[in-house]
């Protein structure tokens, strides 16, 4: 009897040790699971959160923009702009909403936006006449929205410094947005029955660089090149090291000067200068004009008549735009960019990519208005500082003449490109700080 209690016994621990087993083999199973959901859902809703942020602030853009057109065809472009911006926002919002969040009130308000573009977008498109209390609720609804882009702001810094999970943090979440719902329940959204560059620095749109010509060289001939149109700024060693691809043929080199060590790409076809950058250390702090500086270096590039259209410091590094100048027009598509370290003046970059591809010299008509017509129009609440001619990129590669009206609405600051034969507008920029400095959208 004592041996059949004891070998009960016995098979009875070995299950329970199986059983531990088990169980912690089930627990650990369960624990990465339910760190893989955790994940999943804060991917999710970080994903919603980036989507419903991008959407309300090009929402804003888009009213803000509205404040300095009269132009109908313009005033279309941006409320469709607008309104696809309010359907990404909803969107994102129909994700919080449908897993508990409350999120009636913003959801209202981008519903509301939505609706009232739709309506400024249906007069416009029948070329009737927005009134200024229209207006002046288009200008309310952009305030709102920047009050909607600042609440939301913090939760969008913690999600990029890694310290926000929406998964543990569910109650904060909705404080958050309660503090935004608050925020608008103020009235003012009734309604009647309801983008580091500058102007033009981004799309290469042409299939084929249109300067390169003159026949391939040899990779000896190309840093022959470089000593020769580097040589004022000390380059003491060039160095060929290999062939590159991307939009042409080009040859690499690695070079070295009094600052440091840096690589350059040169076309095969012809010997432009494409790109290239120093990484060097920062020198004594001087003083000079960038501006200045920057000419000088692409000059002896080879790049002449070229004029800064564009600046932006950052990181100790200015950025500066230069745009081909032709009979007093500032010729947007033939830009170089360059790199200034801010402490030296020291050229540390250059890439001539969009030069390369659009540079031609171009037939420009004699403009109906001149500039001083220009200047004495309106353009919405716009307070006109400067204005010049200017030819510019239009969708699907194409080119036009306009002129370039600078000015600020309200302490905002905006580039209309307006017609020189009508004074309509035809393009909109406004200026914005970016987390790189000043940007144009």
């Amino acid at each position: 009897m004592e041996r059949s209690t004891a070998k009960f016994f016995a098979v009875l621990a070995a299950l329970l040790l199986v059983g531990a087993a088990v169980m912690g083999v089930f627990l650990n199973v369960s624990r990465q699971s339910e760190r893989q959901y955790r994940l999943g859902v804060n991917n999710d809703y970080e994903q919603a959160y980036y989507q419903l942020t991008d959407s309300v602030g090009n929402m804003r853009v888009n009213l803000d923009k509205a404040r300095v057109t009269r132009n109908s065809a313009m005033m279309c472009e941006l409320m469709m702009d607008a309104s696809v911006s309010c359907e990404s926002a909803a969107q994102a919002l129909y994700k919080f909403s449908a897993d508990g969040y409350s999120a009636s009130a913003l959801t209202k308000f981008v519903n509301q936006v939505g609706d009232y573009s739709a309506y400024i977008h249906s007069k416009a498109s029948k070329g009737e006449e927005i009134t200024q209390s229209e207006y002046a609720m288009l200008q309310k609804l952009s305030s709102t929205a920047a009050t909607v882009q600042e609440k939301l702001a913090p939760v969008r810094e913690g999600i990029g410094a890694g310290g926000y999970e929406f998964s543990s943090r569910l109650g904060s979440l909705n404080e958050e947005f309660s503090s935004i719902m608050n925020a608008l329940q103020d009235g003012s959204m009734e309604y009647p029955s309801l983008i580091y560059d500058g102007p033009f620095s981004d799309g290469l749109d042409q299939k084929q660089a249109k300067t390169l010509t003159g026949g391939e060289i040899t990779p000896e001939q190309g840093a022959k090149i470089i000593s020769e149109k580097l040589g004022s700024a000390g380059i003491s060693g060039v160095t060929y090291s290999g062939e590159g691809n991307s939009h042409f043929k080009t040859y690499l080199y690695t070079i070295q000067d009094d600052h440091g060590s840096g690589d350059v790409q040169l076309a095969a076809n012809g010997g432009a200068i494409v790109q290239f950058t120093f990484n060097c250390e920062s020198g004594e702090e001087n003083s000079f004009d960038a501006k200045e500086n920057a000419v000088e270096f692409v000059s002896a590039l080879g790049y002449e008549n070229m004029v800064p259209v564009w600046s932006a410091e950052s990181d100790g590094i200015i950025y500066m735009n230069l745009c081909f100048e032709q009979d007093g027009a500032v010729i947007y598509p033939d830009m170089v960019k360059v790199k200034i370290n801010a402490a030296d003046g020291h050229v540390i970059g250059c890439e001539t990519l969009s030069y390369l591809f659009n540079h031609t010299q171009r037939s420009l008509d004699r403009p109906a208005l001149s500039a001083e017509d220009i200047s004495s129009r309106k353009y919405g609440e716009l307070e006109t500082e400067s204005v010049r001619l200017a030819v510019i990129p239009t969708p699907g590669g194409g080119e036009r003449l306009a002129y370039e009206v600078y000015g600020t609405a309200q302490g905002e600051k905006f580039f209309v490109y307006a017609d020189p034969d009508t004074g309509e507008e035809v393009r909109v920029l406004m200026v914005v700080d970016g987390e790189q400095g000043e940007l144009l959208i």
